[in-house]
């Protein structure tokens, strides 16, 4: 039996690429012997995501060390720690480098799978095998030269870049010679049961982190409530700016129209999503919104901005609404619209339930098979 090699940073945070990579190995599971390697954990720790037990987890160091920015510590006049932090991210960088030459001297694998540009260099520089290199990229460029160079200089040597849109599909394949394939991010399971649309019910889902933009959606949704008394809004997740998101809640005054209750499984989230009618994304960045597809696998029709490219690839006229700009005035306006036009909704979940089978595990496993044989 043939095997795959999955390399990741961590597990135990209930993120997209977390969520990716353990749905990729358990799909594996079923016709190859799968390895899921995380670089930060232990074998005892509560994974976010069910790993099957026909997947080996190897875990290569224990503890995962805290971020520290630097661009904080010069605009806080920090100076005096910038060397301390210098020489702090050495010794992580070095002790990232020996584990891993450790782990790949005794790697014997078919195909090597990666998560994001750190690993693929490190797969480069210490694994030199006839393995079959695939990088998978799970962030959107936002047109920065910086990150497009150090994302194509980190593939060099590797077969396939594998990315989830037609957009980064097309703007990757004309700067490097590795092959460029976009492949859906799958879902775990779509559900027969669909959400009646009958409340005025928002949703949203994800880790609470700058680039959500949670702050944005209490702002917006003040603005919708102030017009329609009977709406509410749910926001599911747990991450850094939780507790900042909380505090913009209790402000404005907002406890009864928004309920944040933290992070939760996949059983628990499931009766929000049946609960709701519109699942709303605020994103700044997004190079797939994993969320929006299971949303929309529960029959939700989605509003979110266009700025984010993952909603602008999944969100087409007939499954929801793009809004432009990030305009929080038409956000809330169209929001209310729509919560008043059940047949609107109706006919987005029309349109959903034909496409929705594009992000299952089934079709989206055919398409790996044809670089991973």
């Amino acid at each position: 039996m043939k095997k795959v090699t999955i390399i990741t940073m961590q597990l135990k945070t209930p993120g997209g690429i977390e969520r990716f990579v353990t749905t990729l190995a358990n799909m594996f599971a079923s016709d190859f012997e799968v390895e899921l390697v995380s670089n930060y954990g232990k074998a005892e720790d509560k994974l976010a995501f069910p790993v099957s037990p026909k997947v080996k987890t190897t875990f290569l160091t224990p503890v995962q060390p805290a971020e520290v920015s630097m661009k904080n510590l010069i605009t806080s006049f920090k100076w005096h720690k910038i060397p301390k932090e210098i020489a702090r991210r050495k010794e992580i960088y070095d002790t990232k480098d020996k584990v891993f030459d450790e782990f790949f001297k005794n790697l014997k694998t078919d195909f090597i799978i990666t998560d994001r540009a750190e690993y693929n260099c490190l797969v480069s520089k210490f694994y030199a095998s006839d393995a079959v290199k695939i990088a998978t990229d799970h962030n959107y460029h936002q047109n920065s030269q910086h990150y497009i160079e150090e994302l194509m200089d980190s593939i060099k040597g590797f077969n396939y870049l594998v990315v989830a849109t037609d957009e980064l599909k097309k703007d990757y394949e004309k700067l490097t010679a590795v092959k460029c394939i976009q492949i859906n991010n799958p879902l775990d399971a779509i559900p027969t049961k669909k959400s009646d649309l009958k409340n005025k019910n928002l949703i949203s889902v994800g880790r609470f982190v700058p680039e959500k933009d949670f702050e944005t959606l209490v702002d917006i949704m003040a603005k919708v409530h102030e017009k329609d008394k009977d709406t509410h809004l749910t926001i599911i997740g747990d991450g850094v700016t939780l507790p900042s998101v909380r505090e913009k809640v209790k402000t404005l005054g907002l406890e009864k129209v928004i309920s944040l209750p933290g992070f939760l499984t996949q059983k628990e989230i499931e009766k929000y999503y049946y609960d709701s009618s519109l699942f709303v994304m605020t994103s700044i960045t997004e190079a797939f919104g994993l969320v929006l597809a299971e949303a929309m696998s529960y029959g939700l029709p989605c509003i979110a901005f266009a700025r984010a490219s993952g909603a602008r690839a999944q969100i087409k006229n007939d499954v929801g609404v793009l809004i432009p700009n990030a305009n929080t005035d038409q956000m809330a306006a169209k929001i209310i619209e729509l919560l008043n036009d059940k047949n609107k909704l109706q006919s987005f979940q029309k349109a959903i339930n034909k496409t929705i089978d594009s992000y299952d595990q089934e079709q989206i496993q055919k398409e790996w098979h044809k670089i991973v044989y």
